[in-house]
């Protein structure tokens, strides 16, 4: 069974159930103890492209599926306006970088994504696919997608995570690769979650080999 279907079975078989992780309604404090309790990081940050090569490249060795091109992000934290959650300032500060690692495109079908980078001095790797909107700007300059990586290679305190980008990219044959369209954020608004094992499980010592 595919990931998405596997997925789709398990929000299908939570509407069945009436599966509730509380019945009880949230308040302003369980809110802020969504984060404070610290299971759970979240980080949300943009991205801008500095670097673009294509063809193998020995950063993408590890792809699992043949890479013909290479780009690296820095990341920048942003700022949003408390009132409405409006995005008022995407260049905060440097929260780290990652190089991205593309399969070949395939009209109709997902381009495949691979990275491996950094947030806030957290490494990680992630698997995943690209797919384009239905709803693009107004203007053929750009193009909207949306990217969804599955995450791993993470310090033995987390559990896993996956990363979510809403992405507007320049299009256009010879661009440069910082190139970017006047009132448009280039290249990605990511949302990254992160869990955390549970306590017990985060400080148990590791298993001894078989047959000791």
């Amino acid at each position: 069974m595919s990931a998405i279907a596997n997925v789709r079975s398990v929000f299908f078989m939570a509407a069945l159930a009436g599966v509730s992780a509380s019945q009880a309604a949230p308040t302003a404090s369980s809110f802020k103890e969504e984060v404070k309790a610290g299971v759970e990081e979240i980080f949300v940050f943009r991205t801008t492209r500095t670097r673009r090569t294509t063809g193998a490249t020995p950063a993408c060795a590890a792809a699992p599926f043949p890479s013909v091109a290479e780009d690296f992000y820095n990341l920048w934290s942003v700022q949003m306006r408390a009132s409405d959650a409006r995005i008022v300032d995407t260049h905060k500060s440097s929260v780290g970088g990652f190089t991205a690692c593309f399969g070949q495109a395939v009209q109709g079908q997902p381009l495949l994504m691979y990275a491996t980078g950094t947030v806030a001095r957290i490494p990680w790797a992630g698997t995943g696919e690209c797919n384009p909107l239905k709803s693009q700007p107004p203007v053929r300059t750009v193009a909207a997608f949306n990217c969804i990586l599955n995450l791993s290679g993470l310090p033995e305190a987390y559990a896993g995570g996956f990363l979510a980008s809403s992405t507007v990219a320049p299009i256009g044959k010879g661009l440069d690769p910082t190139a970017h369209v006047p009132g448009y954020l280039s290249t990605s608004v990511v949302t990254l979650r992160l869990w955390r094992k549970p306590a017990a499980e985060a400080s148990a010592p590791p298993a001894a080999p078989a047959g000791s």
